[in-house]
């Protein structure tokens, strides 16, 4: 019955000329039309995770300016940064501000953005206020989901967040200064696919409902077999992936990836003790025009 719901759904937005999938020659044209893509995920030095980073009180402008500018320094022009929900419930107009804001420092140093929307790892019960101290030694000991266990365990509070999607997307949905919509990272990372993936097709019906000039993507499990891996590929306009394997193993994947015949961009790479490197990945990026995007631009929290 859900799955009959979310059809008529999204028969509702074809019909009355809300967007679909790009085909793959829309996805390509666009594509040709971009730089050669080359950033990092984004975070400044000073946030822990997405909600210090955007709450009003830890909104640090000048942090943003000065490293998105070394980042420019560098000739890179597309940083991947995460959204939260919590901060658009607290405030949708605020927040809303806040991202035009950075927005315009992105713009300033002719950086492109992909934002995320929802992300399935690390810390399951994000909260507003005072964020975590940093564990010295500890990758990401701080960064929170989104929605967050208790609200992806209620279905009766998904209409929340299909709100939230659907309002972010048109409030910037021809805005130039966005690149994509990321709109859910690793939904397979919390291990409960089960519930995560009908929230992901209410996401996906609430983001093309917004109707953005922008492509929209999701990156796809490691096993391009699972159910959840072939929903995300049928959804993307372009192919988003992540591999923190050593260079080998990335080519398998790429090869694997190139046969759905649209662009591919690496939205997470770099594990320097796996032997996943900038120096490994980045000339093998750019020689086949994959965008490359490597985890972490500086050391913060």
């Amino acid at each position: 019955m859900k799955d009959r719901h979310l059809f008529l759904i999204l028969l509702y937005f074809v019909n009355n000329g809300y967007a679909a999938r790009w085909t793959e020659t829309q996805a390509n044209e666009w594509y040709e039309q971009q730089p050669w893509f080359i950033g990092t995920n984004f975070i400044p030095s000073t946030a822990i995770n997405s909600l210090e980073m955007w709450q009003s009180e830890t909104f640090d402008i000048e942090t943003i300016s000065r490293e998105l500018s070394w980042a420019a320094s560098l000739n890179m022009n597309l940083m991947r940064v995460y959204l939260h929900h919590l901060l658009w419930q607290q405030n949708a107009d605020d927040f809303a501000s806040r991202i035009d804001k950075f927005l315009q420092i992105s713009s300033q140093n002719n950086i492109q953005i992909i934002f995320v929307l929802f992300d399935e790892c690390h810390t399951p019960n994000p909260k507003l206020g005072l964020q975590p101290i940093p564990i010295p030694g500890v990758h990401n000991s701080g960064w929170v989901r989104d929605p967050g266990q208790e609200m992806l365990l209620d279905q009766t509070k998904w209409s929340v967040l299909q709100q939230y999607t659907a309002d972010i997307i048109t409030r910037f949905q021809n805005d130039t200064r966005i690149a994509l919509w990321d709109l859910y990272n690793e939904p397979e990372c919390s291990q409960q696919v089960p519930i995560v993936l009908p929230l992901l097709k209410l996401v996906y019906a609430a983001a093309i409902s917004a109707n953005p000039v922008q492509p929209l993507t999701v990156a796809p499990a490691s096993s391009l077999s699972e159910e959840l891996a072939q929903y995300e590929i049928s959804i993307s306009d372009v192919i988003t992936f992540h591999n923190y394997a050593p260079l080998a193993d990335t080519m398998r994947m790429v090869e694997q990836l190139k046969t759905f015949n649209r662009p591919l961009i690496c939205t997470e790479y770099l594990a320097r003790t796996a032997g996943s490197t900038i120096f490994t990945h980045i000339p093998y990026f750019y020689s086949n025009n994959i965008g490359s995007i490597n985890w972490g631009l500086v050391s913060g929290k």
